[in-house]
């Protein structure tokens, strides 16, 4: 029977093929903009690191490298593992039509992820690893026309400026720099960050120094890397990833410095971090008793006025935490526990959304996290305390009722007072605390002509919010239809409603020729202010993108068309970029815009590209170069 599915699988593999670049688009398009709605001050450059393009070898690829791909189910992921183990490596990423419960829908927005090797039997030793590595490196720059408002000797330092290196030898031993310097900076390295990391080395799974992300259960008490914002895709309740991660983004905030460590003997995992690092925090002295506390921390990463400046790397971070985790063929249950220290006292501003704000110059955290396949389906959840024993739960369940339904539910309820510093949980805000809440979600797909994407969210604030002045019930629904009548077509239409707004999207994306993709969207918003006026918003764009078989070069041009009533109704729209860079910007007022990419591989090992965009503030470029060497 094994060797029948795999023959079944490459007999199929010119259909999936020719599936996989439109279905990756518009994945990438759907998590960057529900990311970013979510969430506007998100960067998801970010949250993705430099810029690289991160392929996994499907016959080594790890669990928590599955999990990091987000739109995975676990029963998926468990049934990868299964088929993997019981009929060996796989022998071409078409075969993965064999494995149960991936659909063409799934497989068609991994494959770009993927890639085939054959791997060595034994782990290699670290001179074979550095030997056989691959290195790759990165420029990017990018300029923007000089606004009313700026005098020429600002726009002597718009220029945005990034140059990443990395070397990465399956995943196995990696290390890299990234130095970065945003437009109005003046100095070219005002962020500077390096990692080195090595994994399964005996009992030693993972071990990075320098720079580094923490993720810890569902978010309640920590979480630096990407998570999904609220939508309907499944997976965007179910927080996953790895422990650690080595960092390469360009957030000068969100991250670790220092070491991590994660031993793993049988099914006993234990890991510990600390870090010791300066974040941007506006500070401010009592001239009273003479004393310096911390008003707020900043998180922009931003230093091109006075008063940026004074704030950068004010505040000095110590952070220790350990992670005790149990793996059993059911699933694994965490045990997490973080502690940071300030050499400045927290003491925000006495208002009543700060009433029970983190103050002093220490904060505790722990919790207990759980994930396990069960006859009722996959459960999930993390139950936390802080330093003064105020409790947060959050718990859920994903099931799949059959080949073609798949639900998911979710409860949260975080007590008024719990606080944590580095939070991204399911939630109204990603922060977790004063929030109770409940999520549930449907995907249905009958044939492979038609997806159903419902989702409801009912939540509870029983305490002032910073844009709400007192308690707060709201409700939010959304529904989304696709229609795939063939494997170039794709046509879906969303409205999604909740207190005081409304959004409707009409989206399609189709190939009337193998070279060329033409998308089209058209996209209306309606929200109902707090004085009872009305304001209404509306975007349409048409692209065109090029891109001709066995040719090394591919373009794309884009023409936008906004008119809002206001910056409340702005309206995000992602755009094509650079390669792995990520543009999803708000558009608002009146007006067009236009861009044109162009991409160009000049040698198996030398690729670059350039963007350049106009609208009625200002014209921007973009330009990037990638060097490439080694296996």
């Amino acid at each position: 029977m094994g060797l029948l599915n795999k023959y079944v699988a490459l007999m199929l593999a010119l259909l999936i093929t020719s599936m996989t670049a439109l279905g990756q688009e518009e994945a990438m398009e759907e998590m960057a903009e529900t990311a970013v709605d979510h969430e506007p001050q998100l960067d998801i450059n970010e949250m993705h690191g430099a810029g690289f393009i991160n392929k996994y070898n499907i016959n080594s690829i790890t669990e928590e490298m599955l999990e990091n791909l987000f739109f995975l189910k676990p029963v998926q992921i468990k049934q990868f593992f299964l088929y993997r183990k019981n009929f060996g490596d796989f022998i071409s990423l078409m075969e993965l039509q064999a494995v149960p419960e991936w659909d063409a829908f799934t497989i068609r927005k991994i494959l770009p992820m993927l890639t085939l090797q054959t791997e060595l039997p034994l782990v290699p030793a670290i001179k074979q690893r550095i030997k056989e590595g691959g290195h790759k490196l990165l420029y990017r720059t990018g300029g923007q026309s000089k606004s009313d408002n700026e005098n020429e000797d600002t726009l002597k330092n718009q220029y945005k400026q990034l140059v990443s290196y990395r070397f990465n030898f399956r995943d196995l031993l990696r290390w890299g720099i990234t130095i970065e310097k945003e437009a109005g900076e003046k100095s070219f390295s005002d962020h500077l960050s390096l990692f080195a990391s090595i994994s399964k080395k005996g009992i030693l799974k993972n071990m990075v120094l320098g720079d580094y992300t923490v993720n810890m259960g569902q978010g309640l008490i920590h979480w630096q890397g990407y998570a999904l914002g609220r939508s309907s895709n499944m997976m965007s309740c179910f927080r996953q990833g790895e422990l650690f991660r080595p960092y390469s983004g360009t957030d000068e905030n969100r991250f670790g410095r220092g070491i991590a460590v994660q031993l793993q003997k049988n099914a006993i995992e234990l890991a510990a971090f600390v870090s010791y690092k300066k974040i941007d925090a506006n500070i401010i002295t009592d001239t009273a008793s003479n004393k310096s506390f911390a008003s707020s921390m900043l998180l922009s990463g931003l230093h091109r006025t006075k008063n940026e400046l004074i704030d950068k790397k004010a505040l000095q971070t110590f952070m220790t935490g350990a992670n005790l985790k149990v793996n059993t063929k059911f699933g694994k249950t965490s045990l997490n526990i973080i502690h940071t220290a300030f050499d400045h006292p927290i003491k925000k501003r006495d208002e009543p959304y700060n009433r029970f704000a983190i103050r002093g110059n220490q904060w505790q955290n722990a919790s207990i996290d759980h994930s396990i396949s069960t006859r009722i389906g996959f459960l999930f959840g993390e139950m936390a305390v802080d330093k003064k024993a105020n409790k947060a739960i959050i718990v859920g369940l994903i099931k799949s009722l059959g080949s073609s339904l798949d639900i998911a539910l979710l409860y949260r309820n975080m007590g008024v007072k719990f606080r944590s510093l580095a939070s991204n949980v399911f939630s109204e805000s990603q922060e977790s605390g004063n929030e109770k809440g409940y999520f549930f979600n449907i995907n249905y797909t009958p044939s492979p002509l038609h997806r159903f994407e419902i989702f409801a969210d009912q939540y509870q604030h029983k305490w002032p919010t910073f844009i709400t002045p007192g308690k707060k019930t709201g409700n939010i629904y959304s529904f989304q239809y696709t229609y795939r009548p063939n494997k170039k077509t794709e046509v879906y239409a969303r409205i999604q409603s909740d207190n005081n707004s409304l959004k409707l999207r009409i989206h399609s994306s189709f190939m009337p020729m193998p070279v060329l993709t033409c998308r089209l969207r058209n996209e209306m918003i309606s929200i109902q202010s707090i004085t009872g006026k009305t304001e209404r918003g509306q975007l349409m764009y048409a692209e065109l993108i090029y891109k001709p078989a066995l040719q090394p070069f591919s373009v794309a041009v884009r023409c936008s068309f906004y008119d809002t009533e206001g910056y409340a109704t702005r309206i995000y729209a992602y755009e094509r970029d650079l390669p792995a860079y990520y543009a999803v910007p708000p558009h608002y007022g009146e007006g067009t815009k236009s861009y044109f990419v162009l991409q160009y591989k000049l040698h198996k090992s030398l690729q670059c590209a350039g963007k350049w965009s106009m609208d009625n503030r200002k014209q921007a470029w973009r330009a990037q170069v990638i060097w490439q060497w080694g296996t």
